[in-house]
Formats: structure tokens, C-alpha cells, sequence
């Protein structure tokens, strides 16, 4: 954009121009900028909705585009949403004729496309998240969207991500006698007794197969406590 000065009668007038050399609308212009700016501060506001924590805070899953996982969590991180978005590490792919090459582990989404967000069910939130680039959407939709509880993601950073503090609390919560369900593994759906909290996430419960008593060591991202 540039500016020229032209004679308009006896008195001199600057005139903007595009880059196409075409005059601008000073007025029109300021009027689309305003409105950007509004739209700018309403999205910021909405967002600013999905930041909200109280009593009513649920986990649910975010749907993200292909490729913007990382992304995306920038952008929630920077509105002060709560989230998790699982990694793993993996070592890069070493380049062609380099086989002494070192490589330096990278953390890579586990869990590409979707990323875990603690929010207030409303409107406003599902509204604010929408304004997200690469958001896809919420899994069960915005009317309805599906809870993921706590005990669910807990499990998920001990058993993704070996998280220690998600290990802890999962430990602290087993005792020997606890009854538990088994959610995974070859006896899944099985009832089970805990007999023995172990170190590295590790359990050992009973169970019966086939009328008979036996123990398995499991992890202990692979139970669910029993009330």
C-alpha cells in the first residue's frame, strides 16, 4: 500500500492505494479492521471460556487435523485450558549414509489426532475451542460431548508415558485386599484381589480360572478398583 498526494480543487488530498494501484476506502478499510478486531475479542473471550475450572470440570477428547497436534497444544496452552496430549520417544530416522550418525530420542504424539482437554461443558467452551486451528471437533459431538474420568487418564499417562506422579497416585489408591476389575490383557473382565502393590507400577492379584485360584502380575494401568 502506498500513498500520493492529488489536487482536488484548491485543496491537496492523499490518496492510499492498493497494491494494484487502486484507491482505497480509508473508511471502508477502518471499518473491516474494527470488525476484525471485534471478532478477534469475541473468540478470545469464548476461548477464554474453555479456560474456566470449577466443580463442573470434566475431561473430554479433542478430534485435531492431521499434523496440528503440537500445535494445538501450543494454542491451548497459551488460553490456559487444562490438556494432555500423550507423547512417546522415538528416534528419528538416520539419514542415508551416515550410519555413525548419534540420534537424539524426539517425543511424537502416541496418540496422533486426539488430545485430552479438562473443561466446564457449555457452550461457550465448545464455541471457544472451535476457534482453534486444527480443532476437528470433540469426540461425541458438541451437544453431547463424552467424559473421560479421571481414574481413565491416570491410566492412560501410566501406561503411555510411565508418568511418576500418575504411577504414585495410582499406587497409593491399591492396597493388598482391594478387589479390582481387570481392564486388559488376556484376563480382561476377570474380578480379581489384590495381594501385593509392587515397585515400577507393578501388581499381583488373584483371580479364579476355571474354578481354580491363580496369580497374575499386571500393571497397574491394566486395573480399575472395585467399591
Amino acid at each position: 500500500m502506498m500513498a500520493v498526494t492529488g489536487k482536488r480543487l484548491s485543496e491537496s488530498e492523499r490518496v492510499w492505494l492498493d497494491r494494484k494501484g487502486d484507491p482505497i476506502n480509508i473508511d471502508r478499510a477502518w471499518q473491516k479492521s474494527d470488525l476484525r478486531i471485534a471478532l478477534s475479542r469475541k473468540e478470545q473471550a469464548m476461548l477464554a471460556a474453555a479456560g474456566m475450572d470449577g466443580p463442573d470440570a470434566r475431561w473430554y477428547v479433542l478430534r485435531v487435523e492431521g499434523g496440528c497436534d503440537k500445535a494445538v497444544d501450543k494454542a491451548l496452552d497459551e488460553a490456559n485450558v487444562e490438556r494432555w496430549m500423550a507423547v512417546k520417544s522415538v528416534l528419528p530416522p538416520r539419514r542415508s549414509g551416515r550410519k555413525k550418525q548419534r540420534l537424539d530420542p524426539v517425543l511424537t504424539p502416541a496418540l496422533p489426532g486426539y488430545i485430552f482437554v479438562r473443561v466446564v461443558d457449555c457452550d461457550a467452551c465448545w464455541a471457544g475451542l472451535a476457534t482453534i486451528k486444527g480443532y476437528a471437533g470433540v469426540i461425541g459431538g458438541a451437544s453431547c460431548p463424552s467424559p473421560v474420568s479421571a481414574d481413565e487418564i491416570l491410566k492412560l499417562q501410566a501406561f503411555i508415558e510411565k508418568d511418576p506422579k500418575a504411577i504414585e497416585i495410582l499406587t497409593n489408591a491399591l492396597k493388598a485386599g482391594d478387589k479390582v476389575s481387570i481392564d486388559d490383557g488376556p484376563f480382561r473382565h476377570f474380578k480379581a484381589l489384590v495381594l501385593l502393590v509392587g515397585e515400577n507400577d507393578r501388581i499381583r492379584v488373584e483371580t479364579h480360572l476355571f474354578g481354580r485360584a491363580c496369580t497374575v502380575d499386571l500393571e497397574l494401568a491394566q486395573v480399575t478398583k472395585l467399591d
